[in-house]
């Protein structure tokens, strides 16, 4: 065997081995197991969804929780009119039989905020003077509030002249009517029922009640 014949076996044989091996790695590919993947498509996938952990749900009362009216936040307020018999006059008769009674009503009172004294008159006259009556009128009656012991503090003096008419001015019983100081006790009056005090109310609003 020639040197040339050597060589050429040599080639062939090297040929056959690496097709036998391409042989053989092709074999595995196709017998080797495949995983399949399958996508969920009924879910739509975003690459933009943010993923936040779950909040802690904390269990709290009501915004503001409702409380029962204590006897210190109870608000009361009581009218008393003072009745002035004649135009003209500066104070009401007999006033203080008025005054007393209102102090001592609000003696019963837990507390007593303020005591308002409104100044009125009727239509009679030009309307500054009916104002300058009212002021008048209002401060004698505050005056003697002061007199029988009441705080200075307390007292809120208010004049309205005419302008808060409670009956007809065109009538004599009107104009009497009028003519009036209106007192206004403001403060907490506890918890007793407060239509006791009604009939206080009734008695001071009659000119006559106390004669």
């Amino acid at each position: 065997m020639t040197q040339y014949n050597v060589v050429l076996l040599k080639r062939v044989c090297l040929s056959a081995l690496l097709m036998t091996g391409l042989l053989s790695l092709q074999a595995c590919q196709l017998t080797a197991p495949t995983t399949k993947q399958t996508l969920n498509t009924d879910t739509p996938v975003s690459s933009d969804v943010a993923f936040t952990p779950a909040a802690t749900v904390v269990e709290t009362g009501p915004a503001l929780a409702v409380r029962e009216p204590s006897e210190q936040s109870r608000v009361s307020e009581k009218h008393f009119i003072i009745p002035v018999a004649r135009s003209g006059y500066f104070a009401p008769e007999e006033l203080d039989d008025y005054v007393l009674r209102i102090i001592e009503e609000s003696r019963q009172w837990v507390s007593v905020a303020e005591l308002q004294v409104h100044g009125h008159t009727d239509s009679e006259g030009s309307e500054l003077s009916n104002m300058l009556l009212s002021i008048r009128r209002a401060n004698v009656v505050a005056e003697r509030f002061e007199e029988l012991g009441v705080e200075t503090g307390l007292l809120l003096i208010e004049a309205h002249g005419e302008t808060q008419a409670i009956a007809d001015n065109t009538t004599l019983d009107g104009r009497i009517a009028n003519r009036r100081i209106e007192i206004v006790l403001i403060g907490n009056a506890g918890t007793e029922d407060e239509q006791q005090y009604d009939g206080v109310v009734a008695e001071l609003s009659s000119p006559d009640a106390l004669r």
